[in-house]
């Protein structure tokens, strides 16, 4: 299984790739966390359309919102927190397309 992250910016493509499976596996474990909080934080904004959801015990309830808010900035700056202290580290490697 391969482990690298692809992503452009600007019309630039980046690669990022671990240098060991330690920071291979925190990397997707935190790509995943982010990945599942953005997805709530999208459903909330999506309140209007998907009201029918609050039925279900795993979507933000009115009074919820600004704890989902919060986990999803959380899970934001751990992502983004980890590439920085990782790739300063040399566990992974950002490689331009």
């Amino acid at each position: 299984m391969e482990s690298t992250f692809t992503t452009s910016t600007n019309g630039s493509g980046w690669e990022i790739v671990p240098t060991n499976a330690a920071a291979g596996i925190i990397l997707a474990i935190l790509f995943f966390y982010l990945f599942f909080r953005h997805f709530l934080f999208a459903l909330m904004f999506m309140d209007v359309i998907l009201g029918w959801l609050r039925n279900f015990s795993w979507f933000p309830r009115e009074g919820k919102r600004r704890k989902t808010l919060i986990h999803w900035l959380i899970a934001l700056g751990l992502f983004l927190g980890f590439n920085a202290v990782a790739g300063a580290a040399g566990w992974l490697e950002f490689i331009p397309q």
